[in-house]
């Protein structure tokens, strides 16, 4: 189904990232080899030699981690739908008119580059799972769970849905040309034009009365 996106369900246990593994590493060598120049009184060049170890170490993490995806930090559980009249959140439906609105981040995606500092050791490369749906209802409840994309352009896929949600006041136009990536002037009359296009073919169904013509 191309308008189905696994849920993340974080964990709260404490990991050994690479970054926290090699920082750890780094300044416990670091912290032996002052404590040992002050007792044993070994020559500059031995301290020199583990700064640049540890350096060179630095950079083999570095470089590996170039074209490695960060681990989950928890499990892909269930999946979120989303469909023309409701939105399935891990197999509890919420009905349209449930929802007061919905707000959606999907600015990650599997493969993103994203760990591009100096001081990042570990893997460079998203696991796609930091987006997020928030779903506001009319109860005064609030939903909100984290999902997995696969790729950039996957929320293209159910475009017709979104416009749908949009139709329904759920979602603002600003927040529907963001999560389609609308940018240049050109892509948002496109979206305008879709939407006009959605919206005359539902009205054309009905007439006046709100019976089918």
């Amino acid at each position: 189904m191309m308008n189905k996106f696994s849920i993340l369900k974080k964990t709260k246990e404490f990991y050994w990232s690479v970054n926290k593994i090699y920082y750890c590493a780094l300044f416990s060598i670091l912290g032996l080899g002052y404590i040992s120049q002050q007792i044993f009184k070994p020559t500059e060049s031995f301290f020199q030699w583990l700064v640049i170890t540890g350096m060179i170490i630095g950079l083999i993490f570095k470089f590996k981690g170039i074209a490695q995806i960060e681990p989950l930090r928890g499990k892909l559980d269930g999946y979120l739908v989303f469909e023309k009249e409701s939105i399935n959140v891990d197999g509890k439906l919420y009905s349209l008119n449930e929802i007061k609105k919905l707000i959606i981040s999907n600015d990650d995606y599997s493969g993103k580059l994203i760990h591009t500092s100096k001081g990042n050791m570990g893997p460079a490369l998203s696991n796609g799972t930091n987006n997020s749906t928030i779903i506001f209802l009319k109860s005064k409840q609030t939903i909100q769970v984290l999902f997995e994309l696969i790729n950039s352009d996957d929320f293209q896929n159910i475009k017709p849905i979104l416009i749908e949600y949009y139709l329904k006041g759920i979602i603002d136009f600003d927040d529907l040309k963001n999560i389609l990536g609308a940018k240049s002037s050109s892509e948002i009359r496109e979206l305008q034009d879709e939407i006009t296009a959605i919206s005359t073919t539902a009205n054309s169904h009905y007439n006046g009365f709100g019976h089918l013509a």
